[in-house]
């Protein structure tokens, strides 16, 4: 079974309560430049920390950071932008290929706004490439590769030229559907199938994978060709990243026709308590500091990040969304209507909910009241 991004960092959005230190680290190439950061975020956690832990339990719960200042082969290894993640139970340090601001926050979950916009812009992608006498499934994103596995076609199947040889490979293509199918079920990344013409029509016949592109990215395959039908993937990919921004958009402005769109965060945050949002379209550029209550939705602001409690509130919504199985899009202030920092978009269902209810609400009042 493939192991995605979005599955590795899953843990890392679920998780609520407790103490969570998250510190977002820019990385220039110089590994100075990265542990005078690191010290940053070392200093203002303990400061964070002291009204709520003693000086030993603050130690016990930096000691991690402080051995990547005492070992520094982790972060010489980063190429991209350093995230942290610690509480009390793990710690993470990851690559973040996106741009990041120097943060560091201390709250009850961790911030994922970063991480959110980097599964956006950086999608997982399989490749299906079929050489004369065998296929290869690759894992990819915009600046990794890896081989999955390999099938060799059977000894029968000889000529390519003639079509008919095609017919001895059903059993074959309707194994490697069942393959794809198995490898997919936690994770489902588009799939573009290349190769020669005849011998991807007849694979995509069999392939019920619903995120298959059907559409051959390249009429032949083979290492040699690997970097530049990838390149072409990646390059789709970005389009749609972008793309995926402006479709958000003019769905919600539908939705406002619906009265199912939210502009107000107060609105929106009772919504998304109540699990009636469907979409939700944050801005990367603002933090809001403030805390929500969770039953009832109501939110306080406050002009900075007062204790280990509060967290940027854009950020909680868009946890609580996913958490619900919505969908969370990373947009640029600019590129949002009026440069609101949040928008929501309302699930149909519960708006017919909230018509029925007020249809019968208005049937007694007749009935009582004439």
């Amino acid at each position: 079974m493939l192991i995605s991004k979005r599955l590795t960092l899953k843990p890392l959005m679920e998780s609520s309560e407790g103490v969570h230190l998250t510190a977002y680290l820019v990385n220039r190439g110089q590994l100075s430049h990265l542990r005078t950061q690191l010290r940053q975020t070392i200093d203002q956690t303990y400061e964070w920390l002291k009204p709520i832990m003693t000086t030993e339990e603050i130690h016990r719960f930096l000691e991690p950071i402080d051995g990547l200042l005492i070992d520094s082969s982790i972060l010489r290894k980063m190429k991209g932008n350093v995230g942290i993640f610690r509480n009390e139970g793990s710690f993470r340090v990851l690559n973040i290929p996106v741009e990041v601001e120097q943060t560091c926050q201390v709250a009850t979950s961790f911030h994922v706004k970063p991480l959110l916009k980097w599964l956006q812009v950086d999608q997982d992608f399989l490749l299906l490439g079929f050489e004369r006498q065998a296929a290869h499934l690759y894992l990819g994103s915009q600046d990794s590769l890896r081989l999955v596995d390999s099938v060799l076609f059977p000894d029968s199947f000889k000529s390519p030229d003639d079509l008919g040889d095609y017919a001895s490979l059903t059993d074959t293509f309707s194994w490697m559907n069942d393959w794809i199918a198995e490898l997919t079920r936690a994770t489902k990344p588009k799939l573009f199938l290349a190769g020669e013409g005849a011998l991807v029509e007849q694979m995509l016949k069999k392939l019920a994978y619903k995120q298959t592109v059907r559409t051959a990215v390249a009429q032949s395959f083979g290492k040699q060709s690997l970097g530049e039908i990838c390149s072409t993937i990646r390059r789709i990919l970005r389009t749609d990243s972008k793309q995926s921004i402006e479709s958000a958009l003019l769905e919600f402005r539908i939705a406002e026709e619906e009265n199912r769109a939210r502009k107000n965060i107060f609105q929106i945050s009772k919504a998304v308590v109540q699990g009636k949002v469907r979409k939700l379209i944050v801005t990367d550029d603002l933090n809001i500091f403030g805390k929500i209550d969770k039953k009832s939705g109501g939110i306080s602001i406050h002009p900075f990040d007062q204790d280990h409690e509060d967290d940027d509130i854009l950020d909680d919504l868009a946890q609580m969304v996913l958490n619900q199985g919505g969908e969370v899009i990373v947009a640029a202030r600019g590129d949002i209507p009026k440069g609101r920092p949040i928008l929501a978009i309302l699930d149909k269902e519960n708006q017919e909910l909230e018509k029925n209810k007020e249809l019968e609400q208005y049937e007694i009042l007749q009935e009582r009241f004439g």
